[in-house]
């Protein structure tokens, strides 16, 4: 069992011929896609997927790869300036879930926001994501607040 976590770029045609199908058979169920993006409604729509989080320069996306299939995604906005960065839309594929691939991706993103000299990391929870706030917690996030659109903020410092 090979795992890998890979960059890709949701500006890429050959990317984006990967990510749509995919994107689009994980969230055919209107809870999955509620749970990690609820500002969009169901159906899932690819477009407006990209629209909202992945059109800012400073966002780095990837999946996690387990024999060379796609079975997880993360994403990270990094603002060096302020030191601080984002973490979201952390998925696992449903019949991969408790193989520790968020962790994995969790720890692959942290690494490369202190390789860039960021010292706080931040991440949305939706509050009836019992089992994502548990791995976050268990992880070193804390919570902070929650924000207008109802999503508890949670930190972690890192360095």
């Amino acid at each position: 069992m090979s795992i890998k976590i890979k960059n890709i770029n949701y500006q890429n045609i050959k990317n984006i011929r990967i990510l749509e199908p995919l994107l689009t058979n994980w969230f055919r169920n209107p809870k999955e896609l509620n749970m990690v993006e609820p500002r969009l409604s169901y159906p899932f729509n690819f477009k407006k997927w990209i629209e909202l989080s992945y059109k800012d320069s400073n966002v780095e996306s990837f999946v996690c790869e387990k024999d060379e299939w796609i079975i997880g995604i993360g994403n990270i906005k990094l603002n060096e300036e302020s030191k601080r960065a984002h973490i979201f839309h952390i998925f696992t594929d449903i019949t991969h879930r408790n193989e520790g691939m968020a962790t994995k991706m969790l720890t692959y993103l942290e690494l490369l926001a202190k390789n860039r000299k960021i010292e706080i990391l931040t991440i949305n929870v939706m509050p009836k994501n019992l089992s994502a706030k548990s791995l976050y917690k268990k992880y070193g996030f804390q919570n902070v607040k929650t924000n207008k659109e109802n999503w508890e903020r949670m930190e972690k410092l890192i360095a």
